[in-house]
Parts: structure tokens; sequence; C-alpha cells
């Protein structure tokens, strides 16, 4: 995922205006690599928005899309699944052992509280965004991480890699403590 400095993935109205290029191109470089992608809706419509040339760079890639809508329409070669645990078992079918989640803050919430995900890897923008979406929706739940590798991909642009440590937790709403 990309995120600004704060963790907003988008602006309120879903534009990811304040993404570089480069996000983009290492998004597509780590996408093509593992030959696979899962989307939530919103996301996909954000990245169909895009144009065709963004569903060009995609050419080759299996794309499968997660909604609750069951008459929702994907682009040819898609595929619409339900959930999370659906959408792996449409990959693991394809042979794919790895899986890049481009959420949104819903669909990542609810891999990681199904204990779907195994690691995070994040560019942090230079920016600042005052509202938007986070990069996980409002849920009770921690997720232990450890790092495991912090790159530069620009003079202002950096990534965080992250191995999960532990199965997410649950927190009691008495003992949540805001940290924003």
């Amino acid at each position: 995922m990309a995120m600004s400095l704060n963790g907003m993935i988008a602006r309120p109205n879903n534009e990811e205006d304040f993404l570089s290029e480069d996000t983009w191109l290492e998004w597509l470089r780590w996408v093509r690599e593992v030959g696979c992608v899962i989307f939530g809706r919103k996301t996909y419509e954000v990245v169909k928005g895009y144009g065709e040339e963004s569903l060009r760079d995609l050419k080759g890639i299996k794309i499968v899309v997660v909604s609750s809508q069951k008459d929702y329409k994907v682009a040819e070669g898609f595929e619409l699944v339900s959930s999370p645990q659906e959408a792996l078992k449409v990959l693991e079918k394809g042979g794919f052992k790895v899986a890049v989640l481009t959420g949104g803050d819903i669909l990542d919430s609810a891999f990681v509280k199904a204990g779907l995900i195994d690691e995070i890897v994040l560019n942090v923008e230079p920016v600042v965004v005052g509202e938007g979406i986070p990069l996980f929706s409002s849920s009770l739940f921690d997720l232990k991480l450890k790092l495991q590798e912090t790159k530069k991909l620009n003079d202002d642009l950096i990534q965080l890699h992250y191995q999960v440590s532990g199965k997410p937790g649950k927190v009691s709403q008495f003992s949540l403590k805001e940290n924003r």
C-alpha cells in the first residue's frame, strides 16, 4: 500500500492525487513479480478510473476483486469474489502462493482480522493529508509487526517492510487509546 505520512491511503472522495508516480511504478513492479493482486471494490474503481493505460499496465496479472455486491460487474479477465478467504482460494487454484493485497481500508482490516496477512509493505509519501481514508478501517484489533527493511525509493519517498509477528489480537474497547 501507499499512504501519506499520517496514514491516509486516499482522500474522503477516494482520490489518490497525493500518491506519486514512483509509488505506482514500485507497486507495479511488486504486482508483476508476484503475478496477482487482490482489490477491494472501491480501490478497483479508483484504478479503473485512471483510464485504459492503467488497466493495460496490469495486463497478464491475475486480478481478484472482493465485493459484498454479488451483481457487481468487473472487467473481462478479472474475477469477483465475496470474501478474503474466497479470494485466496481462487488464487491458490491458479497456482499462486503469494498475493498482493491492495485493499482499501475495509478489505485490509478484514484480511487482518481473519489472520490472512503475513507481511505489510508501505510506501510512505512525503505529505500529510488532513482528512481521508486510513490504511485500516476503525476496528478493534492489534497487529504486532517486526520491521524487516526500510528502503529509500527516491529523495522523499520511503518504503517500510514489516513481517507480521503474531496473530491479530482483539482489543477491549475500554482499553483503546487514541493514537492519532
